[in-house]
C-alpha cells in the first residue's frame, strides 16, 4: 500500500507543479505580448525601409503601400496596448514588405533579361549582315 500511496502523491505533486508553471506562464505573458509585439513592429519597420530602399517604392507601390498600412495599424494597436492585434499587424507588414521587395527585385531581373535578349537579337542581326 505505501508504494501505491507514495506514487499518488508524485503524481499529484507532478499535477501540482505544471499547473503552478502554466498559471506563471500565463500571468506574465501579457508583459512578455508586449514585448514581443513591440519587437514585431521594429521588425516590420525596418522590413519596410529596406522594401522602399530596395525599390519597391517604383516596382512594387501597391504592396509597399499596404505594408506600410499595416504597420501604421500596428503602431497604433500598440498604443492602444491591444498587443496581440499590433503582433498580428506587424507580422503581415513584414511579409507584405518582403513581398514588395521580391516583386521589385523580379522585376529588375525581368527588365535585365529583357535588355540582354534584344542586345542578343541585336548581335545576331548584325552577324547575319556581316556573313552576307
Amino acid at each position: 500500500m505505501d508504494g501505491k500511496k507514495r506514487r499518488i502523491q508524485q503524481v499529484f505533486v507532478g499535477v501540482a507543479v505544471l499547473a503552478l508553471l502554466f498559471a506563471a506562464g500565463c500571468g506574465s505573458s501579457n508583459r512578455m505580448t508586449a514585448q514581443t509585439s513591440g519587437e514585431k513592429i521594429m521588425r516590420a519597420g525596418n522590413a519596410y525601409v529596406q522594401s522602399k530602399d530596395g525599390n519597391a517604392s517604383l516596382n512594387a507601390k501597391d504592396d509597399l503601400a499596404r505594408a506600410e498600412g499595416k504597420l501604421m495599424k500596428a503602431r497604433d494597436a500598440f498604443t492602444k496596448k491591444n498587443y496581440e492585434e499590433a503582433a498580428n499587424l506587424a507580422d503581415q507588414a513584414v511579409v507584405d514588405a518582403e513581398y514588395a521587395k521580391a516583386r521589385s527585385t523580379t522585376k529588375k531581373n525581368l527588365d535585365t533579361a529583357e535588355g540582354i535578349k534584344k542586345e542578343i537579337n541585336d548581335l545576331r542581326q548584325e552577324i547575319d549582315r556581316m556573313s552576307k
